[in-house]
């Protein structure tokens, strides 16, 4: 895979280019193997997590496959069950919601056929007759001059099926029909609109599958790996929203997944140029694009003799400089109260907080005495290979925790918690957004800005790299990606009124 940009500083930019993980990258940092009990105030004011990634997915359960559902070239695997799953599920979900979300027209179900690929398919035989094989492996395509949907089955669903589990061949499916969706509807916009729209018309039938009203029986565990699924599709970071060929961020495709699931195809239906804007922008220099934009981890020496601090310093400073700033206007004029120094650790040798020693935790915040602690020696490097804002964002969910007890709030559960701290993360990465004056060099009022990438960094890290007990106290990454997409859209206002769902 191709390496993934991140943090950058302009007065000193050292770049690493780090390969992006996904969902099977971690290591196991319990003691014992298994899952640490939960860190609260109650507990020596311990508020933390061994933030070890999930590694499997579990199965997918589906009703048996239709039978009258023809896959051209089928190979028999399970996976194209899934996939006759899932056509029989989406001609059924659009023959009822197409008439709700365009004015009571009749919804026509795909009739072009279906089609498995694999690399003895002859192009000429598949849907808009491909001049090469090449262009439609490892790929999936709805057709709209055949009325037709093609994918690969011997290298994409495979792939996804071993990363992110059965369902997001489903998921990648729901996307292909949201582009026949369009076509019924005649909808015509620019191609990132075209494609994000997809991307919310799958959200909307996952929402209905969700419900228990489809053929498929999912969890929120099959969710957080379709959204996982849907990040390694993104374009490459640096891409322009107006390439004729993008299909949006990770950051702005999972976004437009989660509009559909929350709000419905109807609001898929309004997507038009602009809404919603994507968060795309380019490399600004030449360094960062050929060097992938990433500050070190910590602090090291560049290639003319100069050190350079790493993520592990300039995170923590741009997060007090951004709380100093922030934090008056939503706590009544209150002033910041600045954290003491972080405490990097070894798990061999952890801190201790209120007088005891954090053994179960590899990053926490100490309430009592207000730092932030983190293991520097192999959890927060392994997060550091999804690039350095994956670190920076787990930075950030502390501190988000340090501002729910600044301002006293009480929320109702460890969940609405975590995701209060998850938005709060996500309006200081939105503070750090490339605006024109940063472009223009003027200097950073918050110490950094975000490279291309950077959003996503933070999502995929929100998704994958958490433990089962994580999942059980702090509630599924589907929540808590929205909950950072609030606070990056709409700011830190808005934090204290995120809510676990029940």
């Amino acid at each position: 895979m191709e390496a993934t940009p991140s943090l950058r500083r302009r007065t000193a930019i050292v770049v690493v280019a780090i390969a992006a993980l996904l969902a099977s990258c971690g290591v196991d940092v319990s003691s014992d193997g298994g899952a640490p009990k939960t860190g609260g105030k109650g507990d020596g004011g311990v508020i933390g997590s061994d933030i070890t990634p999930t590694t499997e997915a579990a199965p997918t359960t589906t009703t048996p496959p239709p039978t009258d559902i023809d896959v051209a070239n089928d190979d028999g695997s399970e996976l194209n069950k899934v996939a006759v799953n899932a056509i029989a599920d989406l001609q059924d979900f659009w023959g009822t919601e197409f008439p709700k979300v365009f004015d009571g027209d009749e919804y026509q179900p795909v009739s072009g056929g279906f089609f498995a690929v694999d690399s003895s398919s002859d192009p000429k035989t598949l849907p808009c007759s491909p001049p090469d094989l090449d262009q439609v492996l490892y790929n999936a395509y709805y057709c709209p001059t055949d009325d037709a949907v093609a994918w690969d089955q011997e290298g994409l669903f495979p792939d996804l099926s071993k990363q992110f589990g059965d369902f997001t061949i489903a998921v990648v499916l729901a996307h292909e029909w949201g582009h026949a969706i369009q076509a019924r509807a005649k909808i015509e916009e620019p191609t990132v609109v075209l494609e994000l729209q997809a991307d919310c018309f799958a959200g909307a039938w996952v929402k209905h599958v969700s419900d228990g009203e489809g053929r498929f029986s999912v969890t929120t565990e099959d969710l957080d790996n379709a959204l996982a699924g849907i990040l390694s599709l993104r374009d490459a970071p640096g891409s322009k929203a107006d390439d004729p060929n993008a299909h949006g961020s990770g950051f702005d495709r999972v976004g437009a997944f989660q509009d559909g699931f929350e709000e419905s195809a109807s609001r898929c239906a309004e997507y038009t140029d602009g809404d919603p804007a994507p968060y795309q922008f380019p490399f600004t220099t030449q360094d960062d694009l050929d060097n992938a934009g990433n500050l070190p981890f910590s602090a090291s020496t560049d290639s003319d003799g100069n050190e350079v601090e790493g993520i592990d310093t300039l995170a923590f400073e741009s997060l007090e400089l951004y709380w100093k700033d922030e934090f008056p206007k939503i706590s009544d004029g209150k002033d910041w109260t600045p954290l003491k120094a972080a405490k990097a650790f070894s798990p061999s040798d952890p801190p201790s907080c209120n007088g005891e020693t954090v053994d179960q935790f590899r990053l926490f915040y100490c309430v009592p005495d207000h730092y932030v602690g983190f293991d520097a020696e192999e959890t927060l490097p392994e997060a550091y290979k999804l690039g350095d804002f994956a670190v920076g964002a787990l930075f950030g969910t502390q501190y988000g925790l340090a501002v729910e007890d600044e301002l006293g709030s009480q929320p109702d559960s460890e969940r609405t918690a975590t995701l209060q701290a998850d938005c709060y993360t996500g309006a200081w990465a939105g503070a750090l957004l490339p605006t024109a004056e940063t472009n223009q060099g003027e200097e950073l009022p918050f110490g950094l800005i975000l490279s291309p990438g950077d959003l996503d960094e933070a999502v995929t890290v929100l998704l994958t790299f958490r433990t089962d007990s994580d999942r059980e106290r702090q509630g599924p990454g589907f929540e808590r990606v929205k909950a950072f997409r609030a606070g990056v859209v709409r700011g830190a206002d808005t934090c204290g009124e995120v809510k676990a769902s029940s």
